[in-house]
């Protein structure tokens, strides 16, 4: 196992969007892409609480789809419902 590279610190509710998001892409129709999805409804919904938490969903699915294979990562689910972004850090920056 390699040196952690990195945590990244997600509110459950981004990670359960996330989920479902891709579930939905995965069954529909011509497969689209979860992080086109996810970044359309950035732009285009109608209030800016979805267009906020639409943004960390495509934030959170970008990270994980720039991740390289052998990186190890760790993700954290966090359940404080003041907690509405996702952040990443190093080790080294936690030190």
């Amino acid at each position: 196992m390699t040196d952690l590279v990195w945590t990244t610190y997600v509110p459950r509710r981004v990670y359960r969007t996330a989920r479902r998001l891709e579930e939905a892409c995965e069954n529909a129709e011509g497969k689209p892409s979860p992080i086109g999805e996810a970044e359309w409804r950035m732009t285009s919904w109608p209030t800016q609480a979805g267009r906020d938490l639409w943004a960390e969903v495509w934030r959170f699915l970008m990270g994980e789809y720039c991740r390289q294979v052998d990186e190890n990562v760790r993700v954290v689910i966090v359940d404080d419902p003041g907690f509405d972004r996702v952040i990443s850090v190093s080790p080294r920056q936690l030190h």
